[in-house]
């Protein structure tokens, strides 16, 4: 018994995450956490495209 009351539990509880999953979402500010990593990446990318730019003209210069 103690197994299907565990089970029903489990159930409700996916039942409200995907039903609130929006609320949820907003009242956590986990959207805004994503954004924030997402600018990060692209930072990261840009700053190591920027990188990779400078030490293949830098082995340019040095030939």
């Amino acid at each position: 018994m103690l197994k299907y009351i565990v089970l029903a539990l489990v159930g409700l509880g996916i039942y409200i995450g995907v039903t609130y999953k929006d609320q949820i979402e907003d009242l956590t500010d986990s959207r805004s956490f994503e954004e924030v990593q997402d600018v990060f990446e692209d930072v990261s990318d840009k700053a190591s495209n920027t990188a990779s730019e400078l030490s293949e003209k830098f082995e340019e210069l040095k030939q």
